[in-house]
């Protein structure tokens, strides 16, 4: 379930944001915007208004829930707030993917 987390682009976005957070926390929206800059669309210079609504989607109903079941964060959708409470082996796995990221 873990290594499910880092095999996607938008998932080693949200743990790398995650991770660089204050307190592995961040507010939804923050997240949105974090993931969007680093998972940039690739003909475009930008972030457009349509890139960050669909990461926001997929974000949403894809992969927050799929960290959330494999318990690496906490996502509590009433509050806005995201939290990685995943530990050291989530972090060490993203450290070893990382160099591996296409769009970075």
């Amino acid at each position: 379930m873990i290594l499910s987390a880092v095999t996607n682009e938008h998932r080693r976005a949200i743990l790398k944001a995650l991770d660089n957070a204050s307190e592995k926390t961040l507010a939804y929206d923050v997240l949105v915007d974090r993931v969007a800059d680093r998972v940039r669309d690739e003909d475009a210079d930008q972030v457009s208004d349509g890139h960050r609504q669909r990461v926001r989607i997929a974000l949403h109903h894809t992969h927050l829930p799929k960290m959330e079941e494999a318990r690496i964060i906490d996502y509590e959708a009433e509050t806005g707030h995201v939290q990685l409470v995943g530990g050291e082996l989530e972090r060490d796995i993203l450290a070893l993917v990382e160099p591996y990221a296409v769009h970075e």
